[in-house]
């Protein structure tokens, strides 16, 4: 059975179901939200979900927060990492551990989102959902011993299927999960992603129809002269983004300086999210309505910039203390926000806007998030898609081209690749690593090698070498133990110093000059680098001694890296 999914169409029918199953696991997530929501806020039935806050008591409004914050603190406090894991982690299991994840740490994740969010956290539910899904399929792959590629595309099916059911995008997390996660384009991966993307709409679909998360009146731009305008939207937007970044490294650096302990800084968090919601109701949760009455132009423009300025401060507060929970759906509320207001400055400003201001929160809402998350093309597909039109799609395009290209000029080139700049990761290196460290050296060890005693003499290993065309000699003790090498270019020098009667174990190389059977070609390749060495020799640990199997050569390492490599690309570009 194991094989059969390993076959193109058996492989189809995995990615099917990995389509339902994180499509059932993201509704899930959803329902459980805005289930304890109800139950914390103690929302009345039939009322919209932000509205109700107006007659709650204060006491109310404060404490959800807090009491969740005290919570996502308990269950931080015994991770390991004393964090909790997102979409950056995802991208850099595909880039770097070839799509391995701990399973367990999807349940933890996602058992904190519902606290997070469900006690009105100002973040979103897409990367815990994109985390949880990948968390599975991982485990998946595991079980079913399915290889690298396989293994890539079934973790970019789990963010496609993800973003799909959360959403009710599936052009766009299909794009996302080849732009964001796995990295790159290949109708290999292409088509399966697409049928697990299928797979979450029909789940999406039959709980809660097929309507878009936000209607919006018959928009379109008013003149092509405002184009500049929405360029120049694009770029405070990447501005925005990079003071909300500053903003969480200022929280962290801040609790550190107080040594306040950890698992205690998400409810001090939530105090301050509290206070602030007392003022802006619409700053807790995901935001969907706040944002819905931005683009609607429902917003008075004094609400406008206090839940813009409101949701930034919170949001960067609440991942700068350790709440669970996702950037995207913060973007999209910060960027609608922003757009409406830059709006009303380009007009107070005396500039003869024609659009109206929902164009500009519609607008603003795509650059922000694509500068939050570093990927304009399926980011401008999740707005069109969320809001069922195009006719805005020049300006929605320019402005995250735009906001885009300025994160790139900026510190941080996104908010997860700023995540995973921190922890010392580079993913324009990573992909390539992680394919040459999934790759073992077995298949390069050779036998072409000799076995000498320690007390032969240099004359003597000469001879047998030249007798047989090895480059390499092992020396192997009585005991039938490993104790050092050397090639005929270390014999020639040797010979030079100190003549042909010298024994062989005195200048031979060290038992340190060799690798193990379980050593990567990258490893493999740094080895011979640091010993500035053509071979290597290499060994396995048995019983009562290290046994040496074979030798590895530098030129059959290169040309295996450049094989991996090429294969790789042609992978890539679709190319056989």
């Amino acid at each position: 059975m194991t094989e059969f999914f390993k076959l193109r169409f058996g492989f189809f029918l995995l990615a099917l179901f990995t389509g339902l199953i994180v499509g059932v696991t993201t509704v899930a997530l959803i329902e459980c939200i805005i289930t304890l929501q109800d139950f914390l806020f103690a929302r009345e039935e039939n009322t919209d979900r932000i509205s109700w806050l107006a007659n709650k008591s204060d006491w109310t409004i404060v404490l959800a927060p807090v009491l969740g914050g005290l919570v996502v603190g308990l269950i931080l406090k015994h991770m390991p990492e004393q964090r909790f894991h997102g979409i950056a982690d995802v991208m850099e299991a595909s880039a770097m551990r070839a799509g391995k994840m701990d399973v367990r740490s999807g349940g933890i994740v996602g058992l904190a989102t519902l606290v997070s969010l469900g006690a009105g956290a100002p973040l979103g539910r897409e990367g815990p959902a994109v985390h949880i899904g990948a968390s599975i399929t991982a485990w998946m792959a595991d079980k079913l011993g399915l290889d690298r590629t396989q293994s890539l595309a079934l973790l970019g099916c789990a963010a496609a299927a993800a973003v799909t059911a959360s959403f009710n995008t599936p052009i766009a997390g299909v794009l996302f999960a080849l732009e964001v996660i796995v990295g790159y384009y290949a109708l290999r991966v292409f088509a399966p992603v697409v049928i697990a993307a299928m797979g979450a709409v029909i789940v999406r679909h039959s709980i809660y129809g097929n309507n878009p998360e936000f209607t919006i009146p018959d928009y379109a731009i008013g003149s092509l002269w405002e184009l500049p305008a929405f360029a120049a939207l694009g770029f405070v937007a990447a501005l925005v983004v990079q003071i909300c970044i500053y903003m969480v490294i200022a929280t962290q650096a801040t609790w550190k300086k107080t040594g306040i302990p950890f698992w205690i800084r998400p409810a001090c968090a939530g105090v301050v999210i509290g206070v602030v919601a007392l003022s802006y109701p619409l700053i807790l949760g995901v935001g969907y309505e706040g944002t819905a009455l931005a683009i609607n132009q429902e917003l008075e423009i004094n609400m406008i910039f206090g839940l813009l300025v409101a949701k930034t401060v919170c949001a960067a507060i609440a991942v700068g203390s350790g709440f669970a929970g996702g950037v995207f759906s913060p973007g999209l509320f910060i960027g609608a926000m922003l757009g409406g207001g830059f709006w009303f400055l380009m007009s107070f400003l005396g500039e003869n806007l024609i659009s109206s201001q929902g164009v500009y929160s519609v607008v603003g809402m795509a650059a922000v998030a694509s500068a939050m998350l570093g990927a304009p093309i399926s980011t401008l597909l999740i707005v069109f898609e969320l809001t069922v039109d195009y006719d805005l799609v020049i300006a929605v395009m320019l402005a995250s081209a735009m906001a885009s290209t300025c994160m790139q000029l900026m510190p941080y080139g996104s908010f997860f690749r700023w995540q995973l700049a921190k922890r010392g990761i580079n993913l324009n290196t990573g992909r390539d690593q992680s394919l040459l460290r999934t790759r073992t050296i077995d298949k390069l060890v050779s036998a072409n090698y000799i076995e000498i005693a320690p007390e032969a003499t240099l004359a003597d290993v000469e001879a047998a070498m030249f007798a047989v065309k090895h480059y390499v000699a092992v020396i192997i003790d009585s005991d039938q133990r490993f104790t050092g090498s050397l090639s005929t270019d270390e014999i020639y020098s040797a010979v030079a110093e100190f003549g042909r009667d010298e024994v062989c174990e005195k200048v031979a190389n060290s038992p340190a000059h060799a690798v193990p059977t379980s050593t990567s070609l990258l490893a493999a390749l740094q080895t011979l680098n640091e010993l500035d060495a053509h071979y290597a020799p290499v060994t396995r640990v048995g019983e009562d001694h290290t046994e040496v199997v074979g030798v590895i050569y530098r030129s059959d390492v290169l040309s295996a890296l450049y094989e991996l490599v090429r294969q790789a690309r042609s992978e890539e570009y679709g190319v056989t």
